[in-house]
């Protein structure tokens, strides 16, 4: 999987980099054809803005999520990214 990060509007410690990239990794396990991730940080007023953007041939899963806190926003992205790759995974599975 090939992780892009992007932070707009300001500088992302690297400790909030390592976190946001080691939180998709754990993707793989709901579907291991994951070929590109897309971490998009936003901060703006005192919203810390996530969008994770997820390619798997043939899909792309995309999830958003704002809070006043970073590490809480990358988890919530996650988790909704986690939540949308299962549900295709079981659509999958249902129809084999």
């Amino acid at each position: 999987m090939v992780i892009e990060f992007t932070a707009r509007h300001f500088h992302a410690p690297d400790n909030i980099r390592v976190y946001a990239e080691s939180e998709v990794e754990r993707l793989n396990k709901f579907n291991h054809r994951i070929t590109n991730c897309q971490i998009i940080l936003e901060h703006s007023h005192n919203d810390y803005m996530v969008e994770i953007n997820v390619s798997i041939p043939g899909n792309k899963f995309n999830a958003k999520a704002a809070t006043d806190n970073m590490t809480k926003s990358i988890d919530l992205a996650v988790n909704k990214t986690a939540n949308q790759l299962k549900k295709h995974m079981e659509i999958i599975q249902s129809h084999h």
